[in-house]
């Protein structure tokens, strides 16, 4: 296989040719023997450790253990060759999330009709996994000598695990400030992995692959810890309704197929894979989301670097990777999605394998197919995006074609996109019947279209509307009183509100979030504009990159395939950016994050041969780099906001907006668990973005739950709970027709008209 690069661009080092990959890895007599033995020796290791798994220090041995066994043994089986492997390992944890994941569902799915009514237990789980990874073990038997991992070029000196001490810094300064201590610890943390980060990148000429990796994995596992470990309970919105999904499967200790509107629990990455990691390996299901999601996560920005080394100089595959680590989306919002924490994982193992060149037809395909149903049964709105991708590739590969060496068609993007496709349409549709958030969406594409720039002022200019982006608008608390009432007697004419409802006394005030003074609006100001400024140059160059990829004449395959998937992805994120349809059914940062997993690559594109030809420039480009990183990345991750003051960020902060709607403490867990026993079916409660996650976490009434808490809204019978930011703080948080809105709670209405049947002090529940 001859393999092209471009010129002035950085070696490919690829791997050896296809047909010879034997001599890379030589066959040692009984070496084949030594390996199954020793595999098997672990399945048996495994189940004895299961016994033991209430010790937390089995539970550390059985978390890796899960997530490398089930994949090596799967790799093998289908004769991936050790060297793709090396090249990209992040092969071993996709592949053993997917036997995990088709394992539980299969032990789930034939458990009752063997007679156990509970199969997502221990037992029956262990017995599964057991059986599926022996069936692995003798599939692979005769498979070549050069099928196997060389774990010993994958070994990690010791120094080069220093790294790893960032994350546990990060989970240490995230338990002192849950117990009510200052944000020191958290602050080194964050601080110390900014600076790890622009000092490896301005000498990753000098450091191997495998520091650059670690060094990768501890910034993103420290990120990541920061803000999922914040909290009494889990951090943020959408988790708080996978939280109660998961509770309810390890309780039941079974899931069942169909979820009619229910979206969440019809995901098996926030039932059945994490309801199986915590039967087999005895982490609580609570842990499972907060530290063992975040662990996998992390690997996401690792298998950037991977991919990026495909391509890309190991300086330009780590600055890749710390596109990602920088982007405000991936440490805030992401360890708040369970379902897509899993999916991008998944995606970006599905981009590298339908991408490999060092895979003969048969693996690939496979895996390509494997890690298309896993995406698809773990995530939604990821899942749409992948379609997307792979449905703009085909077409734009098929043109590129007439003009530049690449086939027609590609057997790995018909497969991916079938796969995806057919996968969501059964999945979603006549399996689970939840694909009820699809028709929303088609719903509101027909009735408003795609809503270009939905928050441009009169008078504004496109460009400065696009720079803002689809972000919500404030309304005053008289206009959302009036507004809100007036909606509720158009569609819910069930809601009676009690008739002094309307009395002046009782009339909404306005309020605000308490902040920090900025200590320099000047110094604020330029750094906002300058990380707005990072972050279009990366779309900037993200665009030139593909279209270099795509076009130049001496360019490898792989790159024009990549280069075609940059584009796909560029003009899907052009879009996304100027569409409120399509930013409100699916966040537009966490879309962004999925696409920029295609274009960050694309990005180092333009830079990487500038950098090798102009050797007098090289300098100068790498501390740019450098600094645009560090912008955006102390934009990103609160660091900015901790120094220069203003609103904080709830890993830097036991206090502000952020902590307050995303961050549960145990006396409102107590709360909503309380008010959950109470409630009748059919009883109306209330409660408001403040206050809500608890109630949903403990008791799952979210899509009942009614999120305007006025007098003029609250029905004469309803409960109304109210979180610690209600009682302590008096203040109430809601959003009205995509705007926000932050007034005074109205405690004297509740007081004179409820009767107050539960309180600890910073939580209460009313009713009459």
């Amino acid at each position: 296989m001859t393999v092209r690069r471009l010129e002035g661009s950085p070696p490919l080092e690829r791997p050896p040719p296809l047909e010879g990959p034997s001599h890379r890895y030589p066959a040692k007599s009984g070496s084949s023997w030594r390996w199954h033995a020793t595999r098997a020796c672990t399945l048996v290791l495994l189940a004895l450790l299961v016994a033991a798994h209430g010790l937390w220090a089995v539970q550390i041995v059985l978390i890796p253990l899960l997530l490398i066994l089930p994949g090596e043994l799967l790799l093998r089986a289908l004769r991936v060759p050790g060297y793709a492997i090396a090249s990209f390992p992040a092969y071993v944890p996709c592949a053993s999330l997917a036997v995990l994941t088709g394992c539980g569902l299969g032990v789930d799915l034939v458990g009752p009709h063997l007679g156990v009514t509970a199969p997502l237990r221990p037992l029956p789980l262990l017995a599964g996994l057991e059986v599926v990874c022996a069936v692995l073990l003798a599939a692979s038997a005769t498979a070549p000598e050069w099928t196997a991992i060389p774990w010993r070029s994958l070994r990690l000196p010791g120094l080069t695990l220093l790294p790893l001490t960032l994350p546990l810094v990060a989970a240490a300064g995230a338990l002192r400030l849950n117990a009510g201590h200052s944000a020191a610890v958290a602050l080194i943390a964050v601080g110390a992995c900014l600076l790890v980060l622009v000092a490896c990148l301005i000498w990753a000429s000098r450091l191997d692959t495998a520091a650059l990796a670690t060094v990768i994995y501890s910034v993103g596992l420290a990120l990541l810890w920061s803000f999922s470990l914040r909290g009494d309970l889990v951090y943020g919105y959408d988790i708080s309704d996978e939280y109660y999904d998961l509770q309810h499967t390890v309780t039941t200790g079974i899931w069942q197929t169909s979820h009619p509107g229910d979206a969440y629990g019809a995901m098996l990455s926030t039932t059945v894979l994490p309801a199986t990691l915590h039967s087999v390996s005895g982490v609580s299901a609570l842990m499972v989301f907060k530290a063992v999601y975040p662990a996998i996560t992390a690997l996401f920005p690792v298998a950037i670097f991977w991919l990026a080394r495909r391509m890309l100089s190991q300086r330009w595959a780590f600055v890749a990777a710390a596109l990602i680590l920088t982007q405000a989306t991936f440490g805030q919002q992401i360890p708040a999605l369970a379902r897509q924490e899993i999916a991008l994982v998944f995606f970006v193992g599905l981009l590298a394998a339908m991408l490999d060149r060092d895979l003969r037809r048969y693996p690939q395909w496979v895996l390509t197919a494997l890690f298309a149903a896993a995406l698809t049964v773990s995530h939604y709105s990821t899942t749409y995006v992948a379609i997307t991708i792979i449905g703009l590739v085909l077409p734009l590969q098929f043109v590129l074609s007439w003009f530049r060496e690449v086939p027609r068609v590609t057997g790995t993007f018909v497969i991916g996109f079938a796969v995806t496709l057919t996968g969501a349409a059964v999945w979603y549709g006549p399996v689970t019947h939840s694909a009820s958030n699809l028709s929303q969406f088609v719903q509101s594409a027909q009735g408003q279209g795609l809503n270009l720039l939905p928050n441009a002022v009169a008078g504004e200019g496109l460009i400065a509307a696009y720079l803002e982006g689809n972000t919500a608008a404030s309304i005053s608390a008289a206009q959302y009183a009036q507004a809100v009432h007036q909606e509720y007697a158009k569609t819910k004419p069930y809601v009676t509100p009690l008739p002094d409802a309307s009395q002046p006394q009782y009339a909404l005030h306005d309020s605000e979030a308490p902040a920090p003074p900025v200590r320099s609006n000047l110094v604020a100001n330029a750094l906002n504009d300058a990380d707005v400024l990072v972050q279009q140059l990366e779309y900037l160059l993200a665009g030139v990159g593909a279209l270099m990829l795509m076009l130049r004449r001496r360019a490898p395959l792989v790159a024009r395939q990549y280069g075609v998937c940059s584009l796909a992805s560029g003009l899907l994120l052009v879009v996304i950016r100027l569409s409120g349809t399509i930013a409100a059914a699916y966040s537009g940062e966490r879309a962004i994050l999925q696409l920029m997993a295609v274009l960050a690559i694309a990005a180092c594109w333009p830079l990487a041969p500038v950098s090798v030809r102009r050797r007098r420039l090289q300098g100068g480009i790498i501390l740019a780099v450098a600094a645009s990183l560090a912008v955006i990345f102390a934009s990103g991750s609160g660091l900015a906001d901790a120094a220069l003051g203003g609103g904080t960020a709830t890993n830097l902060s036991d206090s502000g907006e952020d902590y307050e709607r995303f961050a549960m403490t145990t006396p409102e867990v107590a709360a909503a668990h309380w008010l959950g026993g109470q409630v009748q079916p059919g009883q109306l409660v209330y409660a408001d973005q403040y206050a809500q996650l608890p109630l949903i976490a403990m008791t799952g009434i979210g899509n009942g739950l009614l999120l305007d808490v006025t007098p003029m809204t609250i029905d004469q019978h309803a409960w109304v709970y109210a979180s610690t930011t209600n009682v302590v703080d008096g203040r109430a948080r809601a959003e009205f027709d995509d705007d926000d809105v932050v007034y005074v709670f109205p405690s004297l209405f509740l007081r004179d008209n409820f009767d107050l049947v539960y309180t600890d002090g910073s939580s209460e529940v009313f009713h009459r």
